[in-house]
């Protein structure tokens, strides 16, 4: 029978049917292709990714275009299969200091959960936080001893200044000077790095912009990838800092001065692993309109 609105059956000629809802113009039941994909909602809008979720609400995003960025790059970090070995990850958005601190892996208010504590001066923007050079540097809490590896270890920036300064953008300390991890972007235009040794390597860099990784994934070598490209150095694994990882400069003698619009710490990653991570982390900035 061709019931104009009918229910029971769910016949094809049905205008509005529940049922195996067929031919129905509004149809509940397998019709609805999309709810039972597992990628949308029963409204059929984009859902976002739980991870994603607990960031944005942790650090009280409301803006959509952040919204959607973040849930890009937890969805890219997932797919690349980049999400497990990163340990902790600052990616800058909100705005403020307060916004700035999470860490998108775990996105507690604690030091156990390696948020950011700045100390110093530092300025907090839409477009990433920027220590002043003279004091400033976040505190990460993640000490490489008992988290990473000793041939297991990278961590990295996106620098959005190009300045020359004998700084390093992240790193640890012993004593008076940066230790067994750390990473200069530029510095009389060479990049600097150490990975769990006391020595540099170093790479000419006439630009501070970008995303530097520093990484090791091995007890011979050490990579440096400035801005998509690699390179590999000769270095021998030595030991594991007991300090934290420090952003924006290592307290107390080296203080850089270059904006960070994103900074991670996690296991060695392999050469397309860093690849992968440079595409992601364009693609974020790019969404956020402050790619350099």
């Amino acid at each position: 029978m061709a019931n104009a609105n009918g229910w029971g059956d769910g016949a094809s000629n049905n205008n509005i049917g529940w049922g195996k809802g067929a031919d129905n113009a509004i149809g509940w039941g397998d019709i609805h292709a999309d709810s039972w994909s597992g990628l949308t909602d029963i409204s059929g809008l984009p859902t976002t990714d739980p991870d994603a979720q607990a960031f944005i609400t942790a650090a009280a995003i409301t803006d959509p275009t952040q919204q959607s960025a973040i849930n890009t790059l937890v969805v890219d970090l997932k797919g690349y299969l980049l999400w497990t070995p990163i340990k902790a990850l600052y990616p800058f958005v909100g705005g403020t200091a307060s916004q700035h601190k999470f860490n998108l892996k775990n996105p507690l208010d604690t030091d156990a959960a390696f948020r950011l504590v700045f100390n110093g001066g530092w300025t907090h923007s839409s477009t990433g936080a920027l220590p002043n050079g003279t004091n400033g540097y976040a505190d990460t809490y993640l000490v490489a001893q008992g988290t990473l590896g000793l041939n297991s270890t990278s961590y990295g920036v996106y620098s959005r200044t190009n300045v020359d300064r004998n700084a390093p953008s992240i790193g640890n300390v012993t004593g008076a000077a940066p230790a067994e991890c750390s990473l200069w972007l530029r510095s009389s235009n060479t990049a600097f790095l150490r990975v769990n040794n006391s020595t540099n390597a170093s790479q000419a860099s006439t630009d501070s912009r970008g995303l530097f990784i520093a990484n090791r994934a091995n007890s011979t070598q050490i990579n440096l990838q400035i801005r998509g490209t690699q390179y590999t150095y000769s270095n021998n694994s030595n030991s594991l800092s007991t300090n934290a990882f420090q952003l924006g400069g290592v307290n107390p003698n080296f203080f850089d001065n270059k904006q960070l619009a994103f900074a991670f710490i996690g296991d060695g990653l392999t050469a397309q692993n860093m690849t992968d991570l440079n595409t992601a982390v364009i693609a974020f900035q790019t969404a956020l309109s402050r790619n350099v």
